[in-house]
């Protein structure tokens, strides 16, 4: 079925997507150790001198491919680390330092975050999860454009590099676009990191 607009294509991917994604949480459940060992070269090359920097992670729901062991080799590596908190029941997104270990609460969204007591940063770095990728570092997400205004506001005042990770099944070509959709930098998937050629 072809859709007039991509909000409704969009939508009728989001099933197709979420179902593959399952599938590949179960063939791939080493996935998350081995997107550490496909990225740990080309973001040491990135970003040669993490000291200072901030990372913000996600705290994976479901079949989304779990960030945990990243964030272990970025602290290792010198990064400070953030997880996003939605303030308000629009979900405007902050992100908020966190340290491994440290108890999460349910933000206005449902979502585990910090504390509103952690500090507000911004990040250098933004893991980003999805349902599905191209390779142009357009990404489709769940649908609440969190990340896309999280990321045009921090854009909009300094530079950030979003990572989506993803397993490689997840890549999916033509997909629907609409303008307020951020694109990614990179890919990390389990078994590369694409970095994406920007015009």
């Amino acid at each position: 079925m072809v859709h007039a607009d991509p909000a409704t294509a969009k939508t009728a991917l989001r099933m197709l997507v979420r179902n593959r994604r399952r599938q590949l949480a179960r063939e791939h459940p080493q996935a998350d150790w081995r997107l550490v060992d496909a990225g740990r070269a080309p973001l040491g090359a990135r970003f040669p001198d993490p000291a200072g920097k901030v990372a913000a992670l996600y705290v994976g729901l479901g079949s989304e491919i779990d960030p945990r062991h990243l964030g272990d080799w970025l602290v290792e590596q010198g990064w400070s680390l953030a997880l996003p908190r939605a303030e308000d029941a629009q979900g405007a997104m902050v992100f908020r330092r966190w340290t491994p270990g440290q108890p999460l609460a349910r933000d206005e969204i449902g979502l585990s975050s910090p504390d509103v007591s952690s500090p507000a940063v911004e990040p250098d770095l933004v893991v980003v999860p999805l349902l599905a990728f191209d390779r142009d570092g357009r990404r489709l997400g769940q649908g609440g454009g969190y990340y896309d205004r999280a990321l045009e506001a921090l854009r909009s005042r300094r530079a950030v590099f979003a990572l989506g990770l993803a397993y490689a099944g997840q890549e999916t070509h033509g997909l629907p676009v609409e303008p307020h959709d951020q694109r990614l930098d990179a890919i990390l998937t389990e078994s590369e990191y694409i970095a994406v050629q920007k015009d």
